[in-house]
């Protein structure tokens, strides 16, 4: 038996409100036993704006982020 925690970003939106553009992202805390999730530790969200620094998101969060704001 081998249990594990996987963290994602699950979710992620690209929104406009007034003109401003960010990226909204989702991220999920799972538990894992042998590769089969067993359990959750919830959500996590936060918002990226074309200011902030991207660099440490996962590859598929950086690659939305430097297509929406290049």
């Amino acid at each position: 038996m081998s249990l594990t925690k996987e963290t994602l970003a699950d979710k992620i939106e690209v929104v406009t409100v007034d003109g401003t553009t960010s990226v909204q992202v989702r991220t999920a805390t799972k538990v894992m036993e042998d590769g089969v999730q067993i359990g959750s530790t919830g959500y996590h969200r936060h918002v990226i704006n074309s200011g902030d620094d991207w660099s440490s998101e996962p590859s598929n969060v950086q690659a939305i982020c430097n297509a929406v704001f290049s």
